[in-house]
């Protein structure tokens, strides 16, 4: 197995191609609870509830000139499934590590700090509530 470059990757949404320097809260999860078998009082099961696909993707960038970018829309729903690719070092697409996200909802749209004494890039910052969460099978 070969380690996957975390620098490599492309974001499409629909047919669209969105740049981010930055992205992170892709994750699944279950809860578990655990059940006190009656007469025994020595052990306890632990039982898997329902596995959450849903959540929260965080989504940085710079910042570029003009207003026209699907993520400035806080509150609305986009239309498209977004895509997640990591690519390998050869510049091709790794079949096995797509990511799509559906029911997107703009959350939150942050502007970085603004400071006169950096000589640094003014960073976006997008949190978009997802539905659903899945890994496009190769």
């Amino acid at each position: 197995m070969e380690p996957l470059a975390a620098y490599a990757f492309r974001i499409w949404a629909g047919k669209t191609e969105f740049g981010f320097s930055k992205v992170s809260g892709l994750a699944r999860e279950t809860e578990t609870f655990t059940y006190q078998e009656g007469g025994l009082n020595d052990r306890v099961h632990v039982l898997r509830g329902a596995v959450k696909n849903a959540g929260t993707l965080r989504l940085e960038r710079g910042v570029y000139a003009g207003n026209d970018f699907p993520f400035y829309l806080v509150g609305e729903r986009l239309k498209n499934t977004m895509r997640i690719e990591i690519w390998n070092p050869a510049n091709q697409v790794r079949s096995d590590k797509v990511y799509l996200l559906s029911g997107l909802i703009v959350k939150k749209w942050e502007v970085g700090e603004l400071d006169a004494l950096q000589n640094a890039v003014l960073i976006d910052r997008f949190e978009l509530s997802y539905e659903y969460f899945t890994i496009v099978p190769p």
